[in-house]
């Protein structure tokens, strides 16, 4: 029997010490009191009853009614089947990720103009995805191939009446009328080239050799100087001998559109330079033609590119049916290059094609 002023005050707050308590009081009466010493992790367990008339105490030690400690067999096991659920779930993820990450880089580059089929894997949902996916491909190239079929005869079919009325031309008396009507023929033929050139900037044929883009640039200045048209030309010393892969006959309808473009809309002179951007180690042609026209507003520059494209400053009768730039950008674009429009220092529009070298 302990001397009550050793007996701690404080009455248990924890669980397990009230449910102790209670039971006591239930078993014993409510003469039983439970109290405990602090600091807890310090303390004990203090059971007070009453015998033979004297209040007598029954004191615990702390780590007789502690929680135990689990086994180490038992932490084993949690551990080994926690990793099994996370290898589990892992392979599970990586069924689904992949798949999806294959299918976003083949629509990524449906987007960039390469269209790329993909191999239906995975989960039921996403093999339904990549099938849908394939099949908006193949609707897609059908449909392009019966516009580019419907347009090619179009053209192909102008031809004929074209060539027709310069017979009927020749037979014309009077110079006016003569000359009039010789230009609107040359615009028509011009135009159907344009689309004839549209068509054929879309097609495909493999990997293509390497060209010398300087050599190439040359005999189409020289050829537009035979005609009394005003053009400058500057090759740097680094892109004299660079190389392009893309199609010769590409290029050649890449560069004549560039040209006639400055030529039709801009103002002379007409200046072309070709570079390599960042000097002689870098990997990229820079292809320069400037005018002195009034330029494209930065808010049309977008517009301009785009196929039939009209201007308000270009609504001319001039024989264009806004096929040229539109005609450069996708070539370049096949060949992984890019155009870009910005205003030409004091005035004009300068045209840039960066092409990549091999």
């Amino acid at each position: 029997r302990p001397d009550d002023s050793k007996v701690p005050d404080q009455q248990p707050h924890f669980r397990f010490a009230r449910r102790l308590a209670n039971d006591l009081v239930g078993r014993l009466g409510s003469s039983v009191l439970v109290r405990h010493g602090r600091p807890w992790q310090a303390g004990s367990l203090w059971i007070g009853f009453m015998a033979g008339g004297e209040r007598w105490w029954l004191v615990l030690p702390s780590p007789r009614f502690e929680p135990q400690a689990l086994p180490a067999d038992l932490w084993l096991g949690l551990a080994v089947t926690l990793a099994a659920v996370l290898l589990i779930a892992g392979m599970f993820v990586r069924g689904i990720v992949g798949p999806l990450a294959r299918l976003g880089e083949a629509v990524a580059a449906t987007g960039d103009g390469a269209a790329r089929t993909v191999t239906p894997t995975g989960p039921r949902e996403v093999r339904q995805l990549a099938e849908r996916h394939n099949t908006m491909l193949d609707q897609l190239a059908s449909a392009a191939a019966e516009r580019r079929e419907m347009l090619a005869g179009l053209t192909h079919d102008l031809r004929a009446p074209l060539a027709r009325l310069r017979l009927r031309l020749a037979l014309l008396e009077s110079d006016a009328e003569r000359i009039g009507l010789a230009r609107d023929i040359d615009d028509m033929e011009r135009i159907v080239g344009q689309c004839l050139a549209f068509l054929r900037s879309d097609e495909t044929t493999g990997t293509p050799t390497p060209v010398a883009i300087a050599d190439l640039l040359r005999s189409e200045i020289a050829r537009h100087r035979e005609l009394g048209r005003p053009l400058a030309l500057e090759v740097s010393e680094a892109a004299a001998a660079c190389r392009v892969a893309i199609d010769a006959g590409n290029l050649q309808r890449l560069l004549d559109n560039l040209i006639n473009n400055a030529l039709q809309h801009g103002a002379p002179p007409v200046e072309v330079a070709l570079g390599l951007a960042g000097g002689a180690g870098a990997t990229i042609a820079s292809l320069r033609v400037r005018d002195h026209g009034p330029g494209i507003a930065g808010s049309d520059r977008g517009r301009a590119l785009e196929p039939f494209a009209q201007l308000e400053a270009a609504r001319t009768t001039d024989g264009s049916c806004g096929l040229g730039l539109a005609i450069v950008r996708r070539i370049a674009a096949s060949c992984g290059g890019e155009v870009l429009l910005s205003d030409a220092p004091g005035g004009g529009l300068e045209v840039v094609v960066r092409l990549p070298t091999r």
